[in-house]
């Protein structure tokens, strides 16, 4: 009985986590597109809520490197579901703390770091699980895409920018303009199908994780994964309107140009590291470090530091806090069973 429910308490979080995370997101993939002109609100969210969902049922790549970061972490019987439940609770907790405080952050990072947290209080105190290898590819994914996607990302939007400022040097603005607006309406759907590829296949295998931990068979597994499309899918429409202002107006107004190079290097990134390299790499991170580096090349000056810095302090309190809440929970209750 205790493990139905525990496992019951990891579909209703997940189901909570998809519909939270897909509208705290949103604006990764919509912001720039809106602030530009170049999709109205309306159509931008309907767009993007068809292209997660097209993006989630067919992104079968990164499924193999993200399984082989939670596998060995959660352990079989009630112990592994106990560390799932407490990992994905956390993440949704920061989740919503994020968006109240209009933040862009990585929720695969709180979702990673929440459930690799509660292993380790149970290897430490409990089972003994976990060696140093079984934490490596948790801890590469979260190192690729903490330090080395937002510098690539930065990097990539600095230098496109320098070719298409030339070409555009000689053009009417209002041509410019135009023709910004239109690859910003082409890449937002290219950005929404990244994050489909990325959180469809990050939350569907807690899920079978969860399921393997209990030796549950009875619901088929095909199921579950239209469940987290559809709630990908529907959450995306109630997007997270404080997120969107920090990414179109905090960080660095862009003129349209620069808004369309800085989300085409987000999706660029996305679609390569899901279809090519197999690397889960945060829409969040990417997202703000290209409108950083086009920001940088559009004017210096037009970039808001502080609010990169704060976003920055963020994106690594994500993995620190989610990491040490699940631990202290995780160590409470072994403490008090």
């Amino acid at each position: 009985m205790g493990t139905i429910l525990l496992l019951s308490a990891v579909f209703a979080l997940t189901a909570a986590f998809s519909f939270v995370v897909a509208g705290r997101d949103t604006p990764n993939a919509v912001a720039l597109p809106i602030a530009a002109g170049a999709l109205t609100p309306a159509s931008a969210l309907f767009m993007a809520a068809v292209m997660r969902m097209v993006g989630a049922a067919m992104g079968v790549g990164t499924i193999q490197l993200f399984a082989a970061s939670f596998v060995e972490l959660v352990p079989d019987g009630t112990l592994g579901l106990s560390v799932t439940v407490v990992g994905v609770a956390v993440a949704l907790g920061w989740a919503l703390f994020s968006w109240w405080r209009g933040a862009a952050v990585s929720s695969s990072h709180a979702l990673t770091a929440g459930i690799a947290g509660g292993a380790i209080a149970v290897s430490v105190l409990g089972e003994h699980h976990l060696v140093l290898a079984d934490l490596s590819p948790a801890t590469v994914g979260i190192v690729i895409s903490l330090i080395a996607s937002p510098f690539l990302a930065a990097l990539v939007a600095w230098l496109l920018a320098i070719p298409m400022n030339w070409f555009a040097k000689d053009v009417a603005p209002h041509r410019v303009a135009f023709s910004a607006r239109g690859t910003l309406a082409i890449s937002a759907a290219a950005n929404a199908l990244g994050h489909g590829v990325q959180y469809g296949q990050r939350l569907y295998i807690v899920v079978l994780t969860a399921v393997a931990a209990a030796d549950f068979t009875a619901i088929p597994t095909w199921l579950l994964g239209i469940c987290i499309i559809l709630l990908l899918g529907f959450g995306t429409l109630v997007t997270a309107w404080r997120v969107n202002y920090t990414l179109a107006r905090r960080i660095s107004l862009l003129d349209p140009l620069h808004s369309a190079i800085a989300s085409s290097t987000s999706a660029l990134l996305l679609l390569v590291g899901s279809f090519m390299m197999h690397i889960p790499l945060s829409s969040s991170l990417t997202t703000v470090a290209a409108i950083t580096g086009a920001g940088t090349a559009q004017n210096v000056g037009s970039v808001r530091w502080v609010q990169v810095l704060r976003l920055i302090t963020y994106f690594f309190g994500t993995v620190l806090v989610c990491a040490a809440v699940s631990f202290a929970i995780l160590s409470a209750v072994l403490a008090v069973v």
